[in-house]
């Protein structure tokens, strides 16, 4: 791991942490409480880290685009990891949401794991709008 990693890794918060822990039960959803609950929970983080509604649409609304195919996806699915990279540059708030969605879409490996992540975001998504997030 390069020490940019390592840096990175030391400043994430525990939100972004359990979530990243646990991406595999959020890609196969195998406790929708925890689903849930962890989409709640970071969706009113970044609602209470100012982060607009805007300022996460154009990634969110690629994700919805994307087919419900793993195959034919994969390759709009990692060409959003540039896209997070730079709304991050542009807004650094959005450091944890970059970091989570980044992680998630790494371990996305088939259509089951491809819906879930579609999910998560949306409820994210959702959560952030239902605890004000703005425009």
């Amino acid at each position: 791991m390069s020490y940019r990693g390592k840096d990175s890794q030391q400043r994430r918060d525990n939100l972004t942490a359990d979530i990243i822990k646990n991406s595999n039960l959020i890609l196969n959803k195998t406790d929708i409480g925890r689903f849930i609950e962890l989409s709640e929970s970071f969706g009113k983080q970044l609602k209470n880290n100012r982060i607009s509604t805007s300022q996460i649409r154009a990634i969110f609304q690629a994700v919805k685009r994307l087919s419900d195919d793993f195959n034919e996806s994969k390759n709009e699915l990692n060409l959003l990891r540039p896209k997070l990279a730079y709304q991050r540059g542009r807004f650094p708030a959005l450091r944890n949401l970059q970091e989570v969605i980044d992680h998630l879409i790494q371990n996305v490996k088939n259509n089951t794991s491809l819906a879930n992540f579609k999910e998560f975001f949306e409820a994210i998504v959702c959560y952030h709008k239902a605890y004000g997030g703005k425009e």
